[in-house]
């Protein structure tokens, strides 16, 4: 494949290789130079690019789980945001795999356990999830036997939606709004319309409930 540009950006270059835009430090561009109209194996330059690549890639993907659990997926995409190869990123996450340090299951259960904490509906932790890697087994696994609790999150956020109405509102319009409240958070309609019904009896309200379905459509 072509070299089609060369840019240096303070200690950095960029190039463009057959169509792919890679970044390296200039110290490994150095290492080996490259101009336009020069041909390479991208093959290759990136097992090339692999071997001093690792190192600083593992000490950076370390740094970010020292901070906090991340999945295999969401870690790889801030490897790459950063400049490191695809190759680079899947060899780093295969080692932390290998010796334990990163696990998509005990991520997800920890991730499920922590927003159902915060409140978080089933339906919102599902996509979110899904948007850091989690395969949908993983997650239906994680949200196993988690209904008591996602259910007993949402009839404490109807509480506190229901304590939050003014004096004199009419009761549709709260009913509404807590509802609208519960579908924000991810919970779906049957959870949410139990979830109010339970806190409104907890509260001692005893006007029925409003429909509301139509809030919780995606």
């Amino acid at each position: 494949m072509e070299v089609t540009e060369v840019k240096k950006t303070g200690r950095r270059y960029t190039l463009r290789i057959g169509g792919e835009t890679i970044r390296v430090a200039g110290s490994v561009f150095e290492e080996r130079p490259l101009a336009a109209g020069d041909e390479v194996d991208l093959e290759e330059y990136d097992n090339w690019l692999l071997l001093r690549q690792y190192r600083p890639a593992m000490e950076y993907a370390l740094n970010l789980l020292a901070r906090r659990a991340f999945a295999e997926g969401e870690l790889k995409q801030r490897i790459r945001r950063v400049g490191y190869r695809p190759l680079t990123a899947d060899m780093v996450c295969h080692k932390l795999k290998t010796v334990g340090v990163l696990d998509d299951a005990d991520f997800a259960r920890q991730w499920v356990e922590g927003q159902l904490g915060r409140g978080i509906g089933s339906r919102r932790i599902a996509r979110e999830l899904s948007m850091k890697g989690v395969t949908r087994e993983e997650a239906e696994e994680a949200m196993a036997d988690t209904d008591a609790a996602e259910a007993e999150a949402a009839c404490a956020l109807a509480e506190k939606g229901l304590r939050r109405a003014k004096n004199g509102e009419d009761p549709r319009k709260t009913n509404q709004r807590v509802l609208a409240l519960l579908a924000r958070r991810g919970y779906d309609y049957n959870t949410a319309k139990t979830a109010l019904a339970r806190a409104k009896e907890r509260l001692g309200s005893g006007d029925e409930t409003e429909d509301g379905e139509d809030l919780f459509n995606d």
